[in-house]
């Protein structure tokens, strides 16, 4: 029997799998935090690992060691951003620089339809990054996710408290209580950064006819009329990193 690769993109928090076949069909596995890898199995047929990771070393050698429990920590092929690759070039200086997980995201979009493309992955950080028609990468945001903003707030700012059963926020909603002005501003926050996204693509850049592709887990918080705007796409690291292993 032909082996079967397994794919792995390592976030911050979370890691999401897929295996590929020979024929290079995608089948997503699972979506796990990184406490929860040993439950997981990994299939007998595997011969090859390819892993994105933008966790830090210790979720990294949590990785490292769920592998080698199966012997697949020898046949392992971390990816790393590049200048350019399938079609796509990178805006930075410094390439590698680059989050592999926008990279990988960036790849998996164009090489799905390669037109002006605007993805927003909104998970423990968010991110946007514009690609144009030919492929060229132009430059990209970063800001702290909807969770990240709420921590920093109740860590720096001792009259700020949370209600630990109303964890998120609500769009286009007014906060009649400190927790609630908390989370429902954390969630506005994170809606008034794509309207400006959506912004600059209509006016500075003059797009109209572009893809809008949303991923990452505060999607969901987002009010209908942006959500209607785009694309849910939580696999698109998967579909980047599946180039690298055809």
């Amino acid at each position: 029997m032909t082996p079967i690769k397994l794919l792995i993109d390592a976030g911050n928090t979370r890691v999401k799998t897929a295996y590929m076949d020979a024929e290079g069909h995608i089948e997503p596995w699972f979506n796990r935090a990184y406490d929860e890898l040993d439950e997981e199995t990994i299939a007998s047929s595997v011969g090859k690992v390819w892993l994105a990771a933008v966790g830090g070393e210790s979720q990294q050698q949590r990785v490292y060691q769920w592998l080698a429990k199966f012997g697949l920590d020898q046949q392992l092929e971390s990816i790393h951003s590049e200048q350019a690759k399938f079609g796509v070039t990178n805006a930075y200086q410094k390439p590698e620089t680059l989050g592999v997980d926008r990279w990988l995201a960036m790849l998996g979009a164009y090489n799905e339809q390669p037109k002006p493309t605007l993805i927003i992955d909104a998970g423990t950080a968010i991110t946007v990054d514009w690609v144009d028609a030919q492929g060229q990468h132009l430059g990209g945001w970063i800001t702290p996710g909807v969770e990240l903003m709420q921590n920093a707030l109740l860590a720096r700012t001792p009259k700020v408290f949370a209600d630990a059963e109303a964890m998120w926020g609500r769009a286009n909603q007014l906060g009649q209580s400190t927790p609630d002005g908390l989370t429902d501003g954390c969630v506005n926050m994170f809606a008034g950064l794509v309207r400006q996204a959506i912004q600059v693509t209509e006016t500075e850049l003059d797009w109209f006819d572009y893809r809008l592709l949303f991923s990452g887990g505060s999607t969901p918080l987002l009010p209908i009329e942006l959500k209607r705007r785009g694309e849910q796409r939580s696999e698109l690291v998967l579909q980047g990193l599946a180039l690298y292993a055809n």
